[in-house]
Protein backbone atom coordinates (compact mmCIF):
# COMPACT_ATOMS: atom_id res chain seq x y z
CA UNK A 1 0.00 0.00 0.00
CA UNK A 2 2.92 2.15 0.91
CA UNK A 3 4.55 1.70 -2.38
CA UNK A 4 1.22 2.64 -4.16
CA UNK A 5 1.14 6.00 -2.39
CA UNK A 6 4.61 6.67 -2.72
CA UNK A 7 4.37 5.90 -6.37
CA UNK A 8 0.80 8.50 -7.44
CA UNK A 9 2.51 10.85 -4.93
CA UNK A 10 5.08 10.73 -7.46
CA UNK A 11 3.14 10.76 -10.77
CA UNK A 12 1.00 13.69 -8.74
CA UNK A 13 4.01 15.49 -8.47
CA UNK A 14 5.28 15.29 -11.96
CA UNK A 15 1.51 16.42 -13.39
CA UNK A 16 1.84 19.17 -10.73
CA UNK A 17 5.16 20.49 -12.21
CA UNK A 18 5.02 19.89 -15.40
CA UNK A 19 6.71 22.64 -17.95
CA UNK A 20 4.33 23.93 -20.43
CA UNK A 21 6.18 25.04 -23.63
CA UNK A 22 3.50 27.55 -25.60
CA UNK A 23 3.85 27.12 -29.57
CA UNK A 24 2.16 29.83 -31.98
CA UNK A 25 2.12 28.53 -35.21
CA UNK A 26 1.27 28.59 -38.49
CA UNK A 27 -2.04 26.14 -39.22
CA UNK A 28 -0.33 24.52 -42.30
CA UNK A 29 2.57 23.23 -39.84
CA UNK A 30 -0.50 21.66 -37.39
CA UNK A 31 0.10 18.25 -38.63
CA UNK A 32 4.03 18.02 -37.99
CA UNK A 33 4.53 19.88 -35.05
CA UNK A 34 1.52 18.03 -33.67
CA UNK A 35 4.13 14.83 -34.44
CA UNK A 36 6.81 16.35 -33.78
CA UNK A 37 5.20 17.26 -29.96
CA UNK A 38 3.92 13.78 -29.48
CA UNK A 39 7.60 12.07 -29.57
CA UNK A 40 9.01 15.19 -28.03
CA UNK A 41 6.51 14.44 -24.24
CA UNK A 42 7.71 10.86 -24.69
CA UNK A 43 11.35 11.92 -24.24
CA UNK A 44 10.70 15.26 -22.16
CA UNK A 45 7.31 13.92 -19.89
CA UNK A 46 7.86 16.59 -17.23
CA UNK A 47 6.82 19.06 -20.47
CA UNK A 48 3.69 19.69 -21.70
CA UNK A 49 3.65 21.51 -24.96
CA UNK A 50 0.85 23.73 -26.37
CA UNK A 51 0.20 24.04 -29.61
CA UNK A 52 -1.68 27.23 -30.77
CA UNK A 53 -2.88 27.27 -34.49
CA UNK A 54 -3.34 30.34 -36.41
CA UNK A 55 -2.85 32.30 -39.41
CA UNK A 56 1.17 33.31 -39.23
CA UNK A 57 -0.15 37.08 -39.32
CA UNK A 58 -2.26 36.53 -36.05
CA UNK A 59 0.36 34.52 -34.98
CA UNK A 60 2.49 38.27 -34.94
CA UNK A 61 -0.54 40.17 -33.49
CA UNK A 62 -0.95 37.64 -30.67
CA UNK A 63 2.45 38.81 -29.43
CA UNK A 64 2.44 42.37 -30.45
CA UNK A 65 -0.81 43.71 -30.10
CA UNK A 66 -2.11 41.39 -27.69
CA UNK A 67 0.55 40.92 -25.59
CA UNK A 68 0.11 36.67 -25.34
CA UNK A 69 3.31 35.39 -24.71
CA UNK A 70 4.81 32.28 -26.70
CA UNK A 71 8.15 30.26 -26.52
CA UNK A 72 8.10 29.67 -29.96
CA UNK A 73 6.49 31.30 -32.88
CA UNK A 74 6.27 28.89 -36.34
CA UNK A 75 5.22 31.42 -39.35
CA UNK A 76 4.36 30.08 -43.31
CA UNK A 77 6.18 33.35 -44.69
CA UNK A 78 9.45 33.90 -43.11
CA UNK A 79 9.44 38.20 -43.69
CA UNK A 80 6.96 38.47 -41.01
CA UNK A 81 8.76 37.74 -38.39
CA UNK A 82 11.54 40.55 -39.21
CA UNK A 83 8.73 42.98 -40.16
CA UNK A 84 6.59 42.47 -37.22
CA UNK A 85 8.38 41.41 -34.71
CA UNK A 86 12.15 42.83 -34.99
CA UNK A 87 13.30 44.61 -32.86
CA UNK A 88 11.13 44.62 -29.94
CA UNK A 89 10.18 41.00 -30.04
CA UNK A 90 12.79 38.96 -31.58
CA UNK A 91 16.57 39.23 -32.82
CA UNK A 92 16.71 36.10 -34.90
CA UNK A 93 14.82 33.71 -37.28
CA UNK A 94 15.06 30.49 -38.72
CA UNK A 95 14.19 29.46 -41.91
CA UNK A 96 13.25 25.86 -42.18
CA UNK A 97 11.63 24.55 -44.79
CA UNK A 98 9.62 25.78 -47.97
CA UNK A 99 6.45 24.89 -49.75
CA UNK A 100 4.33 25.35 -52.89
CA UNK A 101 1.21 26.53 -53.92
CA UNK A 102 -1.25 23.64 -55.59
CA UNK A 103 -5.35 23.60 -56.31
CA UNK A 104 -6.35 20.70 -54.22
CA UNK A 105 -9.31 18.66 -54.79
CA UNK A 106 -11.31 15.60 -53.94
CA UNK A 107 -12.96 12.80 -55.83
CA UNK A 108 -16.10 14.14 -55.74
CA UNK A 109 -15.17 17.95 -57.08
CA UNK A 110 -16.80 18.75 -60.09
CA UNK A 111 -14.76 18.34 -63.21
CA UNK A 112 -12.36 16.60 -61.61
CA UNK A 113 -11.46 14.37 -64.75
CA UNK A 114 -10.88 17.37 -66.48
CA UNK A 115 -8.97 19.76 -64.81
CA UNK A 116 -5.01 20.17 -65.67
CA UNK A 117 -2.13 22.56 -65.78
CA UNK A 118 -3.67 24.05 -69.13
CA UNK A 119 -7.70 24.65 -68.37
CA UNK A 120 -7.77 25.11 -64.21
CA UNK A 121 -8.15 28.87 -64.57
CA UNK A 122 -11.44 28.42 -66.37
CA UNK A 123 -12.61 25.25 -65.07
CA UNK A 124 -13.05 27.16 -61.17
CA UNK A 125 -15.58 29.76 -62.99
CA UNK A 126 -17.62 26.71 -64.30
CA UNK A 127 -21.07 27.29 -63.25
CA UNK A 128 -21.85 25.17 -59.50
CA UNK A 129 -18.09 25.43 -58.75
CA UNK A 130 -17.05 26.56 -55.59
CA UNK A 131 -13.46 27.25 -54.90
CA UNK A 132 -11.68 28.71 -51.88
CA UNK A 133 -8.60 29.97 -50.32
CA UNK A 134 -7.81 31.41 -46.61
CA UNK A 135 -8.18 35.32 -45.35
CA UNK A 136 -5.39 37.16 -47.04
CA UNK A 137 -5.57 39.94 -44.21
CA UNK A 138 -4.65 37.04 -41.79
CA UNK A 139 -2.63 34.08 -43.71
CA UNK A 140 -0.03 33.88 -45.68
CA UNK A 141 -1.82 31.07 -47.90
CA UNK A 142 -4.41 33.41 -48.84
CA UNK A 143 -2.44 36.41 -49.88
CA UNK A 144 0.33 33.96 -51.61
CA UNK A 145 -3.25 32.46 -53.74
CA UNK A 146 -4.02 36.13 -54.77
CA UNK A 147 -0.05 36.73 -55.84
CA UNK A 148 -0.46 33.44 -57.74
CA UNK A 149 -3.82 34.70 -59.69
CA UNK A 150 -1.72 37.90 -60.69
CA UNK A 151 0.78 36.06 -61.84
CA UNK A 152 -1.29 33.31 -64.00
CA UNK A 153 -2.72 36.39 -65.55
CA UNK A 154 0.22 37.55 -67.07
CA UNK A 155 1.62 33.65 -67.32
CA UNK A 156 -1.11 32.68 -69.23
CA UNK A 157 -1.72 36.10 -71.00
CA UNK A 158 -5.56 36.61 -70.04
CA UNK A 159 -5.99 40.11 -68.94
CA UNK A 160 -8.52 40.39 -66.48
CA UNK A 161 -8.19 37.23 -65.10
CA UNK A 162 -7.25 38.67 -61.66
CA UNK A 163 -10.17 40.90 -61.14
CA UNK A 164 -12.84 37.91 -62.10
CA UNK A 165 -10.97 35.87 -59.62
CA UNK A 166 -11.82 38.46 -57.20
CA UNK A 167 -14.97 38.95 -57.95
CA UNK A 168 -16.59 35.50 -58.96
CA UNK A 169 -19.52 34.52 -56.72
CA UNK A 170 -17.91 31.03 -57.12
CA UNK A 171 -15.48 31.55 -54.54
CA UNK A 172 -15.25 31.20 -51.11
CA UNK A 173 -12.54 33.08 -48.04
CA UNK A 174 -12.42 31.21 -44.70
CA UNK A 175 -10.15 32.35 -41.83
CA UNK A 176 -6.90 30.03 -42.53
CA UNK A 177 -5.75 27.53 -45.14
CA UNK A 178 -6.18 24.61 -42.93
CA UNK A 179 -10.02 25.88 -42.67
CA UNK A 180 -10.68 24.73 -46.36
CA UNK A 181 -9.69 21.44 -45.73
CA UNK A 182 -12.52 20.58 -43.68
CA UNK A 183 -15.10 22.05 -46.23
CA UNK A 184 -13.51 19.86 -49.01
CA UNK A 185 -13.77 16.58 -47.19
CA UNK A 186 -17.63 17.80 -46.47
CA UNK A 187 -18.02 17.74 -49.91
CA UNK A 188 -19.31 22.05 -49.84
CA UNK A 189 -16.23 23.07 -51.85
CA UNK A 190 -14.80 21.50 -54.72
CA UNK A 191 -11.45 23.13 -55.31
CA UNK A 192 -9.07 25.13 -52.77
CA UNK A 193 -5.78 26.89 -53.39
CA UNK A 194 -3.64 25.23 -50.67
CA UNK A 195 0.21 24.01 -49.79
CA UNK A 196 1.36 21.33 -51.35
CA UNK A 197 2.30 19.92 -47.88
CA UNK A 198 -1.15 20.52 -46.67
CA UNK A 199 -2.68 18.79 -49.71
CA UNK A 200 0.10 15.66 -49.05
CA UNK A 201 -1.00 14.79 -45.64
CA UNK A 202 -4.54 14.98 -46.10
CA UNK A 203 -4.66 12.73 -48.70
CA UNK A 204 -6.63 15.01 -51.27
CA UNK A 205 -5.74 15.31 -54.52
CA UNK A 206 -3.89 18.19 -56.10
CA UNK A 207 -2.65 20.01 -59.49
CA UNK A 208 0.62 21.17 -59.62
CA UNK A 209 0.95 24.69 -60.96
CA UNK A 210 3.40 25.57 -63.39
CA UNK A 211 6.49 26.65 -61.44
CA UNK A 212 6.54 30.17 -62.66
CA UNK A 213 3.45 30.65 -60.35
CA UNK A 214 3.45 28.43 -57.74
CA UNK A 215 5.73 29.69 -55.76
CA UNK A 216 8.02 27.15 -55.17
CA UNK A 217 11.13 28.19 -56.79
CA UNK A 218 13.78 30.84 -56.09
CA UNK A 219 14.92 30.49 -60.11
CA UNK A 220 11.71 32.61 -60.76
CA UNK A 221 12.09 34.88 -57.48
CA UNK A 222 12.26 37.77 -59.62
CA UNK A 223 9.08 36.63 -61.58
CA UNK A 224 7.52 36.32 -58.65
CA UNK A 225 8.36 39.95 -57.28
CA UNK A 226 6.13 41.47 -60.03
CA UNK A 227 2.79 40.96 -57.88
CA UNK A 228 2.16 41.97 -54.67
CA UNK A 229 -0.56 42.73 -52.07
CA UNK A 230 -1.58 44.71 -49.38
CA UNK A 231 -2.45 43.38 -46.03
CA UNK A 232 -3.14 45.20 -42.86
CA UNK A 233 0.47 45.94 -40.99
CA UNK A 234 1.79 47.47 -37.85
CA UNK A 235 -0.26 49.94 -35.65
CA UNK A 236 -3.21 48.87 -38.35
CA UNK A 237 -1.57 50.68 -41.57
CA UNK A 238 -1.32 48.91 -45.06
CA UNK A 239 2.06 47.02 -45.88
CA UNK A 240 3.00 45.90 -49.15
CA UNK A 241 3.95 42.07 -49.80
CA UNK A 242 5.66 41.09 -52.75
CA UNK A 243 5.62 37.77 -54.23
CA UNK A 244 8.98 35.30 -53.43
CA UNK A 245 9.37 31.92 -53.15
CA UNK A 246 7.45 29.83 -50.00
CA UNK A 247 9.84 29.55 -46.86
CA UNK A 248 8.90 28.52 -43.38
CA UNK A 249 10.41 30.11 -40.30
CA UNK A 250 10.49 30.50 -36.73
CA UNK A 251 12.00 32.63 -33.74
CA UNK A 252 12.02 32.41 -29.77
CA UNK A 253 10.74 35.87 -28.95
CA UNK A 254 12.48 37.30 -26.39
CA UNK A 255 9.96 37.68 -23.70
CA UNK A 256 9.04 33.53 -23.96
CA UNK A 257 8.86 32.40 -20.36
CA UNK A 258 10.39 28.67 -20.78
CA UNK A 259 13.64 29.24 -23.18
CA UNK A 260 15.01 26.29 -22.09
CA UNK A 261 12.19 23.83 -23.31
CA UNK A 262 11.58 25.62 -26.52
CA UNK A 263 15.37 25.10 -27.48
CA UNK A 264 15.34 21.66 -26.48
CA UNK A 265 12.26 21.38 -28.98
CA UNK A 266 14.00 22.88 -31.43
CA UNK A 267 17.25 20.56 -30.86
CA UNK A 268 14.48 17.38 -31.12
CA UNK A 269 13.29 18.58 -34.53
CA UNK A 270 16.45 18.59 -36.25
CA UNK A 271 17.42 15.61 -34.46
CA UNK A 272 17.12 12.36 -37.00
CA UNK A 273 13.74 11.18 -35.41
CA UNK A 274 12.80 14.86 -35.77
CA UNK A 275 13.94 14.53 -39.27
CA UNK A 276 12.50 11.72 -40.39
CA UNK A 277 8.71 13.01 -39.31
CA UNK A 278 9.48 16.08 -41.48
CA UNK A 279 10.11 13.99 -44.32
CA UNK A 280 6.58 11.46 -43.76
CA UNK A 281 4.32 14.74 -43.85
CA UNK A 282 5.70 15.98 -46.79
CA UNK A 283 8.16 18.76 -46.05
CA UNK A 284 11.63 19.05 -45.86
CA UNK A 285 13.87 20.52 -43.39
CA UNK A 286 17.31 22.97 -43.49
CA UNK A 287 18.50 25.80 -41.70
CA UNK A 288 19.19 29.59 -42.97
CA UNK A 289 19.80 31.84 -39.97
CA UNK A 290 19.12 35.61 -39.91
CA UNK A 291 21.31 37.45 -36.84
CA UNK A 292 23.08 33.76 -36.39
CA UNK A 293 24.95 35.65 -33.63
CA UNK A 294 21.85 36.49 -31.57
CA UNK A 295 21.03 32.61 -31.38
CA UNK A 296 21.05 30.88 -28.32
CA UNK A 297 24.45 29.09 -27.70
CA UNK A 298 22.70 25.66 -27.82
CA UNK A 299 21.37 25.96 -31.28
CA UNK A 300 24.78 27.78 -32.53
CA UNK A 301 26.40 24.90 -31.44
CA UNK A 302 23.78 22.71 -32.95
CA UNK A 303 24.22 24.20 -36.53
CA UNK A 304 28.09 25.43 -36.53
CA UNK A 305 27.36 28.93 -36.07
Amino acid sequence: MKKLITFLFIILTIISFSKKLIIFHAGSLTNVLKAIAVEFEKDNPDVEVQLMGSGSLVVARKITELGQIADLAFVADYSIIPNFLYPQYANFNVIFSNNSMVLAYTDNSKYRKEINKDNWYKIIFNKGVIFGHSNPDLDPCGYRTLITMQLAEKYYNLNGLYKNFLNSKNRMVLKKSIDLIAYLEANEMDYAFLYKSEAFQHNLNYLELPEEINLSSVKFEKNYKKAFVEVPGKSGEKTRIYGKSINYSFTIPQNANNKKDAINFIKFMYSEKGQKIFKDKGMSLFVNVDYPGNLPYNLKTLWGY
